[in-house]
Order: C-alpha cells, then sequence, then structure tokens
C-alpha cells in the first residue's frame, strides 16, 4: 500500500490524530465532555507511545498517552478501520499500561486509574451507538459494581443514537466527514475551529511532514519484514510437509528407514521424528 500524501491527511489519520490531539487544549475538551468529569491538568502527554517489556515481546504503540493530575492515565485511538477482537486489544493496552506505571515493590492498590478509549469510523458493535461505554458489575446482582480502575469506550462515528454529550457528537461527525473527505460545518463550535486549525497548520509545517514520511517508511519497512518472514515459515512449512508425505510414502512401500535417511539426504534420527508425525 502507498504511503499517503501528507497533505492529504485528515484526523481520522494515526499520525495526524496524535499531532492534533497530543495538544493539552485538544485532548482536555475532549475527555472532559466524554467523561463528564474536571481535569484540572495534564501533567504528562505522549504521542505514539511505545510500551513494551523486552525486546522480542509484543509492543503496544499508543496514539496519545497521558496523565492528569491525579496519575490517572488515559489512552485515546483512532481506528480508520474496523479492527477483530477489539474488546482483547483493549484488555491488551491496558494491562501494559498498567505494568509500565505500576514500579517495582509497589502495592497493587496504587495502581491508578485507567481510560482506555478507541474512536472508529465504523460501528463495531452495531447498535448504532455513538458511545459505548463498559460496565462490570457482579453476576446475579448488577446492583454491585466491580471496580478495578479501568474504564473502556468505543466510540462510533458512524451513530444513529446520539447518546451522549453534544459536543462529542459534534467531534465524531466531524471525524466522520474527514474520513468521508466531506466539508463539516464548524462555525458553531470553537472547539472544532481551533482541531480544524490544527490541523491545518501542521499541514504546513515541513518539519512534520518530514517527521511523518520517516514514520510511514519505517512502518511499512516493518510490515514487509514481517510479510517476508511469513512467508519464509510458509515456505519452510510446505517443505516439512512434502517431506513428511515422501517418507511415508517410502515406507508404505516397505522401505526402511536408514535407506530412506539416505536417499534423501537427512540424519536418520530426522527421519524418525518426521515418520512419527500426524
Amino acid at each position: 500500500m502507498p504511503i499517503k500524501p501528507f497533505k492529504d491527511l485528515s484526523l481520522v489519520d494515526d499520525f495526524m490524530f496524535s499531532e492534533v490531539m497530543r495538544r493539552p487544549e485538544n485532548i482536555k475538551p475532549f475527555l472532559e465532555a466524554l467523561l463528564e468529569k474536571k481535569i484540572e491538568s495534564v501533567v504528562t502527554i505522549d504521542k505514539q507511545k511505545d510500551l513494551k517489556d523486552t525486546y522480542d515481546a509484543h509492543g503496544i504503540r499508543l496514539d496519545v498517552y497521558l496523565e492528569d493530575e491525579h496519575q490517572t492515565k488515559y489512552d485515546v485511538e483512532v481506528q480508520a478501520r474496523l479492527h477483530r477482537k477489539l474488546e482483547k486489544r483493549i484488555w491488551y493496552y491496558t494491562s501494559g499500561i498498567d505494568r509500565h506505571s505500576l514500579e517495582m515493590n509497589t502495592d497493587y492498590e496504587e495502581l491508578s486509574d485507567c481510560f482506555v478509549i478507541f474512536i472508529c469510523v465504523e460501528d463495531y458493535f452495531g447498535a448504532g451507538l455513538a458511545v459505548y461505554e463498559r460496565e462490570s458489575h457482579i453476576k446475579g446482582a448488577p446492583e454491585i459494581p466491580y471496580v478495578d480502575g479501568s474504564h473502556a469506550f468505543i466510540l462510533n462515528t458512524d451513530f444513529k443514537a446520539e447518546n451522549g454529550n453534544p459536543a462529542v457528537m459534534d467531534f465524531l461527525r466531524y471525524i466522520r466527514a474527514s474520513y468521508k473527505g466531506e466539508r463539516y460545518d464548524i462555525s458553531e463550535s470553537s472547539y472544532l475551529r481551533q482541531i480544524d486549525e490544527a490541523v491545518s497548520e501542521i499541514k504546513e509545517d515541513s518539519g512534520r511532514e518530514m517527521e511523518y514520511m520517516t514514520i510511514a517508511m519505517k512502518m511499512m519497512d516493518e510490515r514487509k519484514e514481517a510479510f517476508e518472514q511469513g512467508e519464509a515459515r510458509g515456505r519452510a512449512e510446505g517443505e516439512r510437509a512434502n517431506q513428511i508425505k515422501t517418507i511415508k510414502r517410502m515406507l508404505s512401500r516397505g522401505m526402511s528407514l536408514e535407506d530412506i535417511s539416505d536417499m534423501i539426504g537427512l540424519e536418520l534420527e530426522e527421519v524418525k521424528k518426521l515418520a512419527a508425525q500426524e
């Protein structure tokens, strides 16, 4: 897939979303409207934050990660295409954030609240809601909440029912219009005008364009390498399957394992292992 031109980026693209929403004046009003709570200050904020426990572990690259004055963690993601098993992805992100925020020898009670928010351009659950919020309670006793400090939201820009703050609804409409390449009237919203101006400002920054191209090229190389590794594994598995088939066919014709080893050029122990495969 070719790299999307920088001038064509919108808020639905990871890079642009990270650049715009990493600014406290942009992310803070959004979170306050969605969560209906006051955030006094944003203490730390990162874009495209990497969480990885070990070099070869499956890493997490967060779009926008921040903490408030109470050390509450927030991760906000934008999804231009629908992913399967989004619930497990949210669980994995939450656990990664918790592991990296809990210091050695710190009691689990010290874990801060964590909010993971996914903004999707398609309706993941198909119920037409704009805001899907996970609730946890005890089975058989729904009046008893299960409070572990983790919170999950999946927002749907393609909503039919407006079940959230009007400011959030406007924001989702703006993202949907950006995704479809349509214009959206932002004249009545000072917040959306602020967001739109940030997008335009970033597009005019040659330094940001170079950064985008560097990241895009790196990700393209990573995908290419992963594809080539997958192809290599597939070829190796296919070769192994053919060897097993050949060995079994030769055994069915009464040949000994020793003779087969000589004929196909494999060590006897390897031939025995392959012959035992189902």
